[in-house]
């Protein structure tokens, strides 16, 4: 059972890879990133697309770990993000089109909330992640991504 699990796992993340957005250029570690997204730059992704994507990342979520948690919160993050970007919202920064979209969701502070971990996470090294809050996370920008209408 173990093994079926891993390999529904590999097959997610390579269906995953498949469906993602092609890789950025490096950047030189002092340049200041831009992170403006016109929506004619933002890659245009079907609602099975979204759904497949949102599939990967429960399954990241589910069988994980701790690993498989904080890869999943990430990945939701940028899921959220690259809905929003496609459905126009617009500002520099994530939170920036969160907040553009805040009367779109029905718990804001929830986004918020999940946003702001994912946040620790790729930011303090030391971050102490707890599963119940990883999953509620989880289940956080699911609802979010639903609430755009795009699950």
């Amino acid at each position: 059972m173990g093994i079926f699990l891993i390999l529904v796992l590999v097959a997610a993340l390579v269906l995953f890879g498949l469906v993602s957005q092609a890789p950025h250029g490096r950047r030189r570690r002092d340049s200041v990133p831009s992170y403006r997204h016109s929506r004619s730059t933002v890659q245009t992704l079907t609602r099975e697309q979204i759904f497949a994507r949102w599939q990967t990342i429960q399954t990241m979520a589910d069988i994980g770990g701790g690993n498989g948690l904080r890869q999943a919160i990430t990945e939701a993050d940028k899921l959220l993000d690259h809905v929003m970007r496609q459905q126009g919202a617009s500002g520099d920064t994530m939170r920036d089109r969160m907040h553009a979209f805040r009367n779109r969701f029905s718990d804001w502070p929830a986004v918020t909330r999940a946003h702001g971990i994912r946040n620790h996470l790729a930011h303090d090294v030391g971050y102490d992640l707890v599963a119940s809050q990883a999953k509620e996370a989880v289940a956080d920008f699911g609802r979010a991504i639903k609430d755009l209408g795009a699950l």
